[in-house]
């Protein structure tokens, strides 16, 4: 796979328009779009596994009720196992590559670029490849700190960590670029496509964490 070539790789940090700009010849997409939510899913295998004790103690908090508090362990053990984040944490990242690549390529047609569905799913994915020491960092934090993830609270400073990173910001980043290299846009529209597009891909997370809240809200 030549993008995942270790001198395309460094590239994507020293220059990555030349890794860009082999796009417009190769738009190569395929294996990328199951290596990273493969190495996503596969992250989630090594997070530690949330203990019983651990999960009754916060349905505890949640509900009294025996037969509630019951039924909610079965389905938080399940829901919490590292197989089943692995499984839907892959889907997830596969389903918003297709769905990021679709809003990218609408920017950039609207804008007056010159892009395909390939080249956006490739510009998507080449840039996304910038997250996978998200996913070691990640795990690390997780088991060095013995992170219990049914204590995360989803407020700005989640929403910051998860989406805000220095990593996100380096895709977000990358993305531009990659539009400048493949597309035939001025540096301007290029950084305008960028500020849209990541405006557009950051409605949906910031709506789920809002939603999430106000139920948890609702229900206290």
């Amino acid at each position: 796979m030549e993008y995942l070539k270790p001198s395309n790789l460094l590239n994507l940090i020293i220059s990555p328009t030349k890794v860009f700009q082999k796009i417009k010849e190769k738009p190569d997409f395929l294996v990328l779009l199951i290596f990273i939510p493969l190495i996503a899913g596969l992250s989630m295998l090594f997070l530690p596994k949330i203990s019983d004790e651990a999960i009754l103690e916060y349905i505890k908090k949640i509900t009294e009720d025996p037969q509630v508090q019951e039924a909610t362990l079965k389905t938080l053990k399940f829901t919490k196992s590292p197989i089943y984040l692995a499984g839907t944490t892959f889907l997830h990242y596969l389903i918003s590559f297709l769905i990021a690549s679709f809003v990218l390529l609408i920017i950039v047609r609207l804008a007056g670029g010159e892009i395909d569905y390939r080249r956006s799913l490739t510009i998507v994915a080449v840039a996304n490849l910038v997250m996978i020491p998200y996913f070691i960092f990640y795990v690390i934090y997780v088991r060095s700190t013995n992170l219990n993830m049914l204590d995360v609270k989803m407020d700005f400073k989640y929403f910051v960590s998860t989406y805000l990173n220095v990593f996100a910001i380096w895709r977000y980043v990358l993305i531009g670029i990659g539009v400048f290299a493949v597309c035939e846009l001025s540096k301007l529209k290029s950084a305008i496509v960028t500020l849209i597009y990541s405006v557009v891909t950051l409605i949906m997370p910031i709506i789920s964490i809002v939603v999430n809240n106000f139920t948890k809200f609702r229900g206290s």
